[in-house]
């Protein structure tokens, strides 16, 4: 599936490679990287010649550049793997890492590697972890102060606040948690169909929670437009939760019933248009938060505190992806507060 891009405009449909529907990635399996034997031998050495530089201390692979990473045979790969989400669909899975007969710290060392030769990591939360961990701890994504990475609920359609967002894959739930992705591009495109005012409204500014995540003085909320045409590229924005939240602090106005009614639209079209993937162990999930939205479903966690779904996120900053909205902008730097201090914790 090969489609070439032409410029942007907002009010006129958007042609680009990022434009898809669940059953283009159902037929097209250009997006999934199966590793083989030598593509593991080679990660697997990479992870090698680093651990001598950080023995048993992840936080030490955040002193490291890309040029401590050597990708081997996987390099053409990855290269690969980087126009696949700058100019292609926009998504990418590779598929295969053996968790089960590696070292976490080495397992860490690869998925960072791949990381630092696509962008720079940015941190998760104000604790200053580089490699976020996703999984239950309990919360409910009715608090305004939590994020639904931390409970095992249903989460809404979103891109995540930075230029990809990638997902290692520890440890399967029990039941449930199916990852779900859609292309922004083609929700832009089937809404501008349906309700070119739905469009529209969400072409202008939206207040967006900070959740908590801020210094003393600093605003509770900012501000960014769900679709953006930057550099004649759409440059999508989407979290409803963030956006609901954030017009409920204190300063913002309400959100509109016509406010309402183009975000559930909105995401209502992500829901017929998206492609599920039950994620494995071992595989790492690439996404261009730009053009690209995603989610998951509820899960049922085991019950041994060892067996816990957990996911390894890495934020990363790639400023040659696509220009920056204003939401990935407010958040440059990640989520840095004064006391933060970046660290990696397994």
């Amino acid at each position: 599936m090969k489609t070439l891009r032409s410029p942007a405009a907002l009010g006129t449909p958007v042609v680009d490679p990022a434009a898809w529907k669940g059953k283009d990635l159902q037929d097209d399996s250009s997006w999934l990287y199966q590793l083989s034997s030598k593509d593991i031998a080679a990660l697997i050495d990479m992870a090698k010649q680093v651990r001598p530089l950080i023995g048993d201390d992840p936080s030490r692979l955040l002193a490291l550049d890309r040029t401590h990473f050597n990708l081997g045979a996987f390099e053409e790969t990855l290269a690969r793997i980087w126009l696949q989400l700058k100019d292609g669909l926009g998504v990418a899975l590779i598929r295969g890492l053996p968790l089960k007969d590696m070292e976490p710290i080495d397992a860490a060392s690869v998925y960072w590697g791949l990381g630092r030769h696509l962008g720079e990591a940015r941190s998760n939360n104000p604790q200053g972890d580089m490699l976020g961990h996703v999984t239950d701890l309990g919360k409910s994504q009715d608090d305004p102060n939590s994020r639904g990475y931390q409970t095992s609920e249903a989460m809404d359609y979103h891109c995540d606040q930075s230029s990809i967002v990638g997902l290692l894959c520890v440890r399967e739930p029990q039941h449930g948690g199916k990852s779900k992705i859609a292309s922004s591009v083609s929700v832009y495109n089937e809404l501008l169909q349906r309700n070119p005012q739905a469009m529209e409204i969400l072409s202008k500014p939206l207040c967006w929670t900070k959740h908590g995540e801020t210094d003393p003085g600093q605003a509770n909320f900012y501000h960014s437009a769900v679709f953006n045409v930057l550099d004649n590229m759409l440059c999508t924005s989407f979290g409803p939760k963030h956006i609901e939240k954030g017009h409920r602090l204190p300063g913002a106005p309400d959100l509109t019933p016509a406010q309402r009614e183009a975000i559930a639209l909105a995401e209502a079209i992500a829901e017929e248009l998206h492609f599920g993937m039950q994620l494995q162990q071992g595989d790492i999930q690439l996404l261009n938060n730009y053009v690209t939205l995603h989610t998951r479903s509820a899960y049922q966690d085991w019950p041994q505190a060892e067996r816990k779904r957990l996911l390894y996120r890495l934020w990363l900053s790639a400023p040659d992806l696509r220009p920056a909205t204003d939401y990935v902008k407010e958040w440059d730097a990640g989520v840095m507060l004064n006391q933060t201090n970046a660290r990696i914790v397994l």
